[in-house]
């Protein structure tokens, strides 16, 4: 929304998320991609049709994802709590597809859908959103594609270093990345190799070893999702005997050197809290291996 426009719903927006949203912010682009999947409704729509007002939640985080829903009309913003904080994770509009993919999946909903203007919503089951797919499988494609990437933006929206970067700038980033995953027990820096590229935990859990020739493999830590790898690495700050390894199955969400440069680069606020951040992680990592070799004496 243009401040300059509608000033009294851009500072509500501001206050509620840190941030205003800004036309060439918009993405995904106002569209009607998926409003053909209404004809699984046929004339029955009015009967499922659900009405929200301004202000209210269609569903919060941590709810049952048992339901996905087609925006008709109005626009929408998700929220998710990063450290005590709220941040947008998203924002959809008219056409756009709201909730957690739902086809052979149970889970919640990872983030809070907020209604920023009156928004009329048509529920989907499992079986609907089979059903209106089976008549549409063009749309089943695209929503493959929005589904892995939109949960790549929140994945970067938890993250509080990049949690108020504006909303282009992080479906950018998503599209730039990609995914690896470690089975339990891989290795995924050995000591004295360098990771080459910076990395996000999406899930699962990494040990930390200080390693070195003949000497017995020192414990150090640990790292989880939303733990952040190889800025050290890119900051010249890597312990090189230091070891990472898969405690479980791990997936990691992967970005090039560059395009962490480059984002630091038109954000000196993102530079500063990367920065901040690979120092106290290699002067933690430094005083465990001290301390762990103290107590060993």
């Amino acid at each position: 929304m243009l401040k300059q426009e509608n000033p009294a719903e851009a500072g509500l927006v501001a206050e509620r998320f840190g941030q205003e949203i800004t036309v060439d912010e918009k993405y995904p682009p106002v569209s009607q991609i998926y409003t053909p999947l209404q004809d699984v409704f046929k004339k029955s729509s009015k009967k499922y049709v659900i009405s929200i007002a301004k202000g209210d939640v269609l569903f919060s985080m941590g709810d049952a994802a048992d339901l996905i829903y087609l925006v008709v009309e109005g626009e929408m913003a998700l929220s998710a709590e990063v450290d005590g904080n709220y941040a947008l994770v998203n924002y959809l509009y008219a056409g756009c597809l709201v909730g957690k993919d739902i086809r052979n999946k149970v889970g919640v909903y990872k983030a809070t859908a907020v209604a920023t203007k009156d928004v009329v919503v048509l529920p989907f089951t499992e079986k609907l959103l089979r059903k209106a797919f089976d008549n549409h499988p063009d749309l089943e494609i695209q929503f493959a594609k929005d589904v892995m990437l939109r949960s790549r933006v929140e994945l970067l929206s938890l993250v509080a270093s990049l949690s108020r970067l504006p909303m282009g700038m992080r479906f950018l980033l998503a599209k730039r990345s990609w995914d690896v995953t470690y089975q339990a027990g891989d290795i995924v820096k050995s000591a004295h190799k360098n990771l080459p590229y910076v990395s996000f935990v999406l899930s699962g859990v990494l040990h930390l070893y200080d390693e070195h020739e003949d000497e017995k493999p020192l414990y150090c830590g640990r790292m989880t999702t939303r733990d952040i790898l190889g800025l050290n690495t890119l900051m010249h700050q890597e312990v090189k005997s230091l070891v990472i390894k898969a405690e479980t199955d791990c997936k990691i969400l992967c970005l090039s050197f560059r395009d962490i440069e480059d984002l630091m680069d038109l954000h000196p606020r993102v530079r500063k809290e990367l920065t901040d951040a690979a120092l106290a992680f290699s002067e933690q990592i430094t005083r465990t291996i001290l301390l762990q070799k103290k107590l060993d004496t």
